[in-house]
């Protein structure tokens, strides 16, 4: 298996139901990752994780079940993790500026999760709502604020989440450099209203940098507990 198996670290001390499913999670992700979503296969999945197509019936009904489990656990961690992040973070113009490169940098870190994080972003409406919401609750903090001079509407978010979203698909296909996430900050802040040498000041400061973890696999996940 070529994934980072993060889910199959946080199930090792669980069941071998429990790991089991958590290997299954991570070829997932490799598969995913490597051939997109609609390519991947059943086969693809279970040949990734070393067992036998039937054990895969055992955890997930089919291959959509087990892409929007990935996804959604890649995409709540990683957002719930930026918004840790910045907890005592209350200037709107800092925050979003960091949401962007941070999101960057993570999914960057770990480019399987990045590519299946970008693809799940773009598939999955309801997915792609929940994460926007978070970026929706900062945009509004920065009109509230005065800093942020646009009327925050669906197609100003949709637009804002296009630029950070292509930029992701550049830098894992390594057509931008580690500085895009400042860059695309930048212009972010200035279509918002910032003014120019505020964005930029705030675009290209120094980050502290942050580590994507995965959250224990709950103890329910384990099926062998039940029998």
């Amino acid at each position: 298996m070529t994934s980072l198996n993060l889910f199959t670290r946080e199930a090792r001390n669980l069941g071998k139901s429990a790991r089991t499913k958590a290997r299954l999670m991570d070829a997932a992700v490799s598969v995913f990752a490597r051939d997109g979503f609609e390519a991947a296969s059943v086969n693809e999945i279970t040949r990734a994780a070393e067992v036998a197509n039937g054990t895969f019936y055992v955890y997930f009904k089919d291959k959509d079940e087990i892409a929007t489990a990935v996804a959604y656990r890649i995409a709540h961690d990683v957002v719930q993790q930026l918004d840790d992040a910045m907890v005592g973070v209350s200037d709107a113009v800092e925050r979003v500026s960091c949401a962007t490169r941070r999101l960057l940098d993570l999914a960057t870190s770990t480019p399987q999760w990045g590519q299946a994080l970008f693809r799940a972003v773009w598939i999955y409406n309801d997915l792609r709502d929940s994460v926007v919401s978070y970026l929706r609750a900062d945009l509004e903090r920065g009109v509230a604020q005065g800093v942020f001079t646009v009327e925050i509407d669906d197609f100003l978010i949709s637009t804002f989440s296009a630029m950070t979203m292509s930029t992701l698909f550049r830098r894992l296909n390594g057509e931008a450099g580690p500085d895009a996430g400042s860059r695309v900050a930048h212009l972010q802040l200035r279509m918002l209203g910032v003014a120019p040498d505020v964005a930029k000041r705030v675009a290209f400061q120094a980050l502290e940098p942050i580590t994507l973890t995965m959250p224990v696999i709950p103890r329910e996940m384990d099926r062998s507990k039940k029998n």
